[in-house]
């Protein structure tokens, strides 16, 4: 059967992440949640109700949602190391991936092993705002594909039940990064967009 494994960035968000975590648990099926820190701050509450769910995975967002290019090492580590430590508060545990804001980062700027997760498909929400242009690209969906959406964007929120039924109607499996990559691969793996793009050095 084909898969993907499904992504949300920026949250946990008041308005809109209940929608998402409503969701996927109607279809009882296993997401990533890329936080974003300062929204973790804002809405502990909504990043502890997602750890209770143990087929809920988390990624490191940064704490301001910086453009990581633009930083130096120093400042690059400093936001991943205090976004952690935001997260393993509220949670009792780091996060199990990096995911760097708008999926760019420089080369050998992070000083940590856990793999850097980007995407293969986008649905856009950020730029159209659209359920329908969301659904439109949720058509559009490979086998072994990492989908990108938002639980921050009403756009994302809104369509993900139609997202979801959908990828079924098509024949995806939807399961986790883990899953997707393979749990041999992932250990050495330094930057994932995709189960079929991989690489072993950043």
């Amino acid at each position: 059967m084909k898969q993907v494994a499904i992504t949300f960035d920026d949250g946990p968000w008041a308005d809109t992440t209940p929608i998402v975590l409503k969701t996927l648990q109607k279809y009882n099926v296993p997401a990533t949640f890329m936080i974003w820190g300062e929204h973790a701050l804002r809405n502990p509450e909504l990043l502890e109700k997602e750890a209770q769910n143990p087929l809920f995975c988390f990624g490191n967002h940064t704490l301001h949602h910086v453009h990581l290019p633009e930083l130096t090492a120093a400042e690059a580590n400093k936001e991943i190391t205090e976004n952690d430590h935001v997260i393993e508060n509220i949670i009792g545990r780091k996060p199990e991936y990096i995911r760097p804001p708008y999926g760019e980062f420089t080369p050998g700027q992070i000083d940590d092993e856990r793999p850097f997760i980007v995407w293969t498909l986008d649905t856009k929400s950020w730029d159209h705002h659209s359920t329908e242009k969301v659904l439109e690209n949720i058509e559009k969906a490979k086998d072994g594909d990492i989908i990108l959406m938002h639980d921050f964007q009403p756009a994302d929120a809104n369509a993900l039940d139609d997202a979801i039924q959908i990828l079924f109607r098509n024949g995806f499996k939807i399961v986790s990064i883990a899953d997707l990559v393979g749990k041999d691969q992932i250990k050495n793996a330094k930057v994932i967009y995709g189960r079929d793009h991989i690489t072993y050095d950043n």
